[in-house]
């Protein structure tokens, strides 16, 4: 179980007994500054696996501000747990997903870490709002870039095999691997792209990751290491030209100057 488990994460991977089955600890930081970890409890009497986290989630996010009781929020709250298969139980405030087959469990696992980071990114909603004239200007700037080379969809999945890990754009130019692009507003940007990555690598599904920052410290400096060293991760401001120009050329292979 644990080997498999590593392979899955392929980083900072924790797994110990306890009483109910597997506490497990990844190698992502949640926004209370805590490593992002969940329970797999089991096998039950019919051989399958529950997966869930530790009760916290949902109610410090509510404590920080992120209130369920809007209605917007507790909508897009609800499409999440549809989307990835999972159950919030007020009583327990835990989330959790049932039924799980022992062979299933691994990637199981992974697609429920993507959920508690995305889940975690609502935390994170009025805060890109008052931060999107960056995010606005780079995305008009990588149209202009792109322009007539490669088409950009919004919020959207590289491919049908990692629909779990959508990107804030993704890129298609012709004839190259798709290219998914995150914003770096927040770490959890960064863990998304990670995971995202990490996946890509063991389904072998070909596709670029690029997390774009404004500034070289608009995040942690640990998360900012894992983005230099396993993601293309340009600077937006102080060089914008080169940053467009990054992205660019991995998603047509072609610089910016031999598209004019």
């Amino acid at each position: 179980m644990k080997e498999e488990l590593c392979k899955a994460f392929c980083t900072d991977l924790t797994v110990r007994d306890v009483p109910a089955g597997l506490a497990v600890g990844t190698g992502f930081m949640g926004v209370a500054g805590d490593q992002i970890g969940f329970y797999l409890v089991g096998p039950d009497s019919l051989g399958l696996w529950r997966i869930l986290d530790d009760g916290n989630t949902v109610p410090y996010l509510e404590a920080s501000g992120a209130d369920l009781g809007v209605q917007t929020r507790k909508e897009t709250f609800d499409d999440l747990l549809e989307e990835y298969g999972a159950t919030y139980d007020d009583d327990s405030t835990e989330l959790s997903v049932d039924n799980v087959k022992r062979a299933d469990l691994a990637a199981a696992a992974m697609k429920f870490v993507a959920l508690l980071l995305r889940i975690q990114d609502m935390l994170f909603m009025t805060r890109e709002r008052a931060e999107s004239t960056w995010v606005e200007e780079a995305t008009r700037d990588l149209t202009v870039g792109l322009q007539g080379r490669a088409r950009i969809e919004e919020n959207a999945h590289v491919s049908s095999a990692l629909s779990d890990y959508p990107a804030d754009l993704v890129i298609r130019g012709e004839n190259r691997a798709p290219v998914a692009l995150f914003f770096g507003v927040s770490d959890v940007k960064v863990y998304e792209a990670l995971l995202l990555r990490f996946t890509a690598l063991r389904k072998a599904e070909p596709c670029e990751v690029v997390v774009l920052f404004e500034k070289y410290n608009s995040v942690t400096r640990k998360a900012r290491q894992r983005a230099d060293n396993n993601l293309i991760a340009p600077t937006y401001r102080g060089g914008e030209h080169e940053a467009i120009a990054r992205i660019v050329e991995v998603a047509t292979g072609q610089s910016q100057a031999a598209m004019h």
